[in-house]
């Protein structure tokens, strides 16, 4: 792999850095490949717990590479154009069903599908200068795959305001939204990122995994359905070995309190 997609490790957490500062780290087919591919070897890793997404420079991610793009229709190439689509039509699943944690540690812009990227993420870490939005109406394009995942964090009315007007919001209004769960200093921003994937990385992997699948499962069902969906995997949970050690080391440590 080049250089444009960075992995390293920081204990039990795989760093993944977006490596086009001059390009605010803009979404061409070479950097979706390399980053899917990055996301394939930290998931055969049984030593890393947690995964932090981050960007290098000034923005997290600018979005498609619109330099590519325009190329593409320029020269009628559909299917380069179709296959980076569907580069980026994986990564926005992947990453929601992703077997550990993923962190996005949003530094300066996250717009467009950057920000698409972002809120695919299980959690995000804000800077306090970040930025966040989705400017593609005023270039007269659609919001199109990024919008799917938005409305499900945000709502219909939040979201549908932020797809047509385009404007960016600051990272205290999208704490607020509900679209991140932190906002830091922006120097702290990998830092804690990494701090909560070492925190993630501590619990039972299986109980990671399935609580994220749950969680993506149930999103879709109806509340009676989802209700015995979650009763079924709790039973199953129960009879695996990192379930029963977990309550064993639980129970040990209230008799150590209660001094017996």
């Amino acid at each position: 792999m080049s250089e444009i997609v960075q992995l390293r490790r920081e204990g039990r957490v795989a760093v993944i850095t977006l490596n086009r500062p001059e390009a605010r780290n803009a979404l061409n087919a070479e950097l979706l490949r390399e980053l899917l591919q990055s996301f394939e070897a930290v998931e055969i890793d049984d030593g890393i717990g947690a995964v932090v997404l981050t960007g290098n420079g000034p923005a997290f991610c600018a979005g498609a590479d619109l330099k590519e793009t325009s190329r593409t229709i320029e020269v009628g190439d559909f299917w380069t154009g179709y296959s980076r689509t569907n580069q980026s039509l994986h990564l926005h699943q992947m990453l929601p069903k992703f077997p550990k944690p993923v962190i996005a540690a949003v530094n300066g812009f996250a717009v467009a599908g950057g920000c698409g990227v972002a809120m695919s993420c299980d959690l995000v870490v804000a800077g306090s200068s970040a930025k966040f939005g989705y400017p593609e109406v005023k270039r007269g394009l659609v919001a199109a795959m990024v919008m799917v995942r938005l409305e499900r964090l945000v709502g219909q009315r939040v979201a549908l305001e932020l797809l047509l007007s385009g404007r960016l919001i600051d990272s205290t209004e999208a704490l607020s939204a509900g679209m991140i769960n932190r906002v830091v200093s922006d120097d702290e921003t990998l830092p804690t990122a990494i701090e909560l994937g070492e925190e993630l990385s501590s619990r039972p992997a299986s109980a990671l995994r399935f609580t994220k699948e749950l969680f993506r499962q149930v999103q879709d069902m109806s509340y009676d359905l989802a209700l015995e969906h979650a009763r079924d995997v709790n039973q199953m949970i129960h009879r695996a070995g990192d379930a029963g050690k977990g309550v064993s080391a639980f129970l040990d440590s209230v008799k150590g309190a209660k001094g017996e």
